[in-house]
């Protein structure tokens, strides 16, 4: 059992310290832990909070780490995960995390040095990589467990086969300790590591946004192979989470009057136009590609059918206003009126088991909407197909490379 060890006046100002460090960095990475989230796999996710957690191990007697854990895993739900997760997994999560702090505050309580506070020398340094595996150790065998438990149709290979990315809760472990000395050194200095873990969550934890393979070069929107991909680890999650997903085809109506009346420099400039209206009225942890020519698809997780629909509506109606600038022999010109048609699907659904069957669901409503005279949204409750309606494509028809 652990001892309780008093909290003083100095502990308490830790807490404030790391507490308000750990808060302006869920702050400014919001967005970013929600992109992370959507291209993660099945697998234990990688918390960015892993290292205030790890300095407060370090620092704090452990009823005090213990505390400000929750206090700043609780404000992480608020901001940045919920409606997004469920609250049951983020209750679980975070209980791995207490239990596996509180491991390792058994380890540092049985070594050298001053308890709390950073061991010194080879044999401190020996103490706290032994605290920091046994923690890793303890978080990943009860999430991985719990996952296999839970789904018991997932393998064991979906879960762990991304065990590389693990590297990067090693790194924050580290800078952890990093940021327990200079706490005790200079506080001031703690702003550095913020900043610097902001920059290599941009710069290294997303780089594959930024991807030329991953990226359309017309629209700057996702690739449809890339998205696919997105798509498949989004689905793998809601099945575990038991949360929904939503998929939305649109296709630009008469696109190829346009090119065939201005030229297809003015089409991709419409293209591009189009592309940003979409994405800017979908959530920015929704992913948005191209999936080939005028044709646009969005991945839209934790929605009902009620958000699905309004969420197509505001895109429609968005699109029908752009007032396109473009260049044509004649001299500047402008394209209005612009209609998009868009089928819509959603998961869990009757006869949806894989990621293909939710996007040729959205692409049969497509067609419905088109051929119910376009600039329109068909979703799944306005047409409910049957084992007689008969699709001119029965499989996931492939993204049109022109």
């Amino acid at each position: 059992m652990i001892p309780v060890l008093p909290v003083t006046r100095a502990d308490g100002v830790a807490a404030i310290i790391l507490g308000a460090c750990a808060i302006a960095h869920i702050e400014l990475s919001r967005g970013i832990e929600r992109a992370r989230k959507l291209t993660s796999g099945v697998g234990p996710f990688v918390d960015s909070l892993t290292l205030w957690d790890f300095a407060a191990v370090l620092v704090l007697p452990p009823a005090a780490a213990s505390g400000l854990i929750v206090l700043t895993h609780t404000i992480a739900w608020l901001r940045v995960w919920r409606g997004r997760r469920p609250l049951y997994r983020w209750v679980f999560s975070d209980a791995t995390v207490l239990l596996a702090t509180q491991a390792a505050a058994l380890v540092l309580l049985a070594g050298p040095g001053p308890n709390p506070g950073v061991p010194a020398g080879l044999g401190g340094l020996a103490v706290i990589l032994v605290a920091a595996v046994l923690r890793w150790f303890v978080n990943y065998a009860l999430v991985v467990g719990a996952i296999l438990i839970s789904s018991p149709g997932m393998r064991a290979g979906q879960v762990i086969g991304e065990f590389g990315e693990q590297i990067i809760e090693a790194g924050a472990l580290g800078l952890g300790l990093g940021a327990a000395g200079l706490l005790n050194y200079n506080a001031w200095l703690l702003v550095g590591i913020v900043i610097g873990l902001l920059a290599l969550h941009r710069g290294v934890l997303l780089a594959q946004f930024r991807t030329s393979s991953r990226t359309d070069e017309k629209t700057g929107l996702h690739s449809a192979d890339w998205w696919h991909q997105i798509a498949e680890r989004a689905l793998d999650r809601a099945r575990i989470d038991n949360t929904t997903l939503a998929v939305l085809m649109i296709d630009l109506d008469l696109f190829k009057n346009i090119n065939d009346t201005h030229g297809h420099p003015a089409g991709d400039k419409v293209l591009r136009a189009v592309a940003q209206a979409i994405a800017s009225e979908v959530r920015h942890d929704d992913a948005t590609g191209r999936w080939g020519g005028e044709e646009f698809v969005v991945l839209l997780p934790g929605v009902d059918g009620r958000e699905l629909g309004a969420i197509a509506e505001r895109i429609r109606r968005r699109v029908h206003v752009l007032v396109v600038p473009i260049t044509t022999d004649q001299g500047p010109k402008t394209v209005t009126d612009l209609t998009v048609s868009l089928g819509g699907a959603l998961w869990p659904s009757l006869g949806l088991d894989t990621i293909d069957d939710v996007v040729l669901a959205a692409d049969s409503n497509l067609y419905a909407a088109k051929g119910a005279g376009r600039d329109r949204v068909q979703l799944p409750q306005d047409l409910i197909p049957t084992e007689t309606d008969e699709h001119p494509d029965q499989k996931r028809r492939q993204p049109d490379q022109s």
